[in-house]
């Protein structure tokens, strides 16, 4: 990682780890699993690994051919650090730009440059904006202190970003009555305690469930999921407030 003339010798480590349920695609009969194998129609027969070339498309069925070298050739900084190029106040970010996170920990060679800055950005309170490069493409990023880390948000570039206009919402007329019981229901959700590890992925959790059942051969049968009555706009808002209301109050929340 590069402050300016200052080198870090530091490791990038993912930041985050999907939770998703995966499953794999089997044969009804035979429970065996498909494959899936490159196939050259043209020439129709399986391709090995060592016979795909990338090609970038120019027109119908036209391509420019890359190899490997043309790619590691490329001079860009990025390609081979973590280059900060800029220190902003982090409320200046759009949120739409945050894709990915990682963690950045330093070599052994680096640990004293490492703390530094890590310490710096945290009495400055700022987060820096960095380029990388990997997976064929120069990735944009923001850099923070976190912990004894620096946590690297990846960033989509403004280019990339759409804008909200372009889907020319048309907003409706609503009246007072209707916005001050909006503003109710909302504090009336306000959350004690912000914290996101109080939410579960129920969905995965009860999937879950299912595999278990499935596994002790038996059928698992879940709770009918209530549907919410037809009603309108005030009345939604009025019965939410309520319900809130009382689900407080039987946890004893003020």
């Amino acid at each position: 990682m590069g402050f300016g003339m200052v080198s870090v010798p530091c490791r990038l480590f993912s930041g985050t780890e999907e939770k998703t349920v995966r499953f794999n695609q089997l044969h009804r009969d035979c429970q065996t699993r498909i494959q899936m194998p490159r196939w050259c129609p043209s020439c129709d027969r399986k391709v090995e690994q060592a016979e795909i070339v990338k090609g970038y498309p120019v027109g119908d069925d036209q391509y420019v051919l890359m190899e490997e070298a043309d790619f590691a050739g490329l001079p860009v900084r990025s390609l081979k650090s973590i280059d900060v190029v800029a220190f902003v106040d982090a409320s200046t970010i759009d949120p739409r730009h945050y894709n990915k996170s990682y963690f950045v920990a330093p070599e052994d060679a680096g640990v004293k440059a490492f703390s530094l800055f890590l310490q710096a950005m945290t009495r400055v309170n700022m987060v820096g904006i960095a380029k990388l490069g990997y997976r064929e493409r120069e990735h944009l990023a923001a850099i923070r202190a976190f912990g004894n880390v620096i946590l690297l948000q990846t960033l989509y570039y403004a280019d990339e970003l759409r804008d909200a206009a372009d889907l020319k919402v048309k907003l409706a007329e609503v009246s007072e009555r209707e916005l001050d019981m909006a503003v109710t229901l909302v504090k009336t959700l306000a959350a004690d305690d912000p914290a996101l590890d109080q939410y579960r992925d129920e969905y995965r959790e009860t999937l879950m469930q299912v595999i278990e059942a499935r596994l002790n051969g038996e059928v698992f049968t879940a709770a009918p999921v209530k549907e919410k009555p037809e009603m309108d706009l005030v009345d939604a808002l009025m019965a939410s407030i309520n319900a809130e209301r009382e689900k407080r109050e039987a946890a004893g929340v003020s």
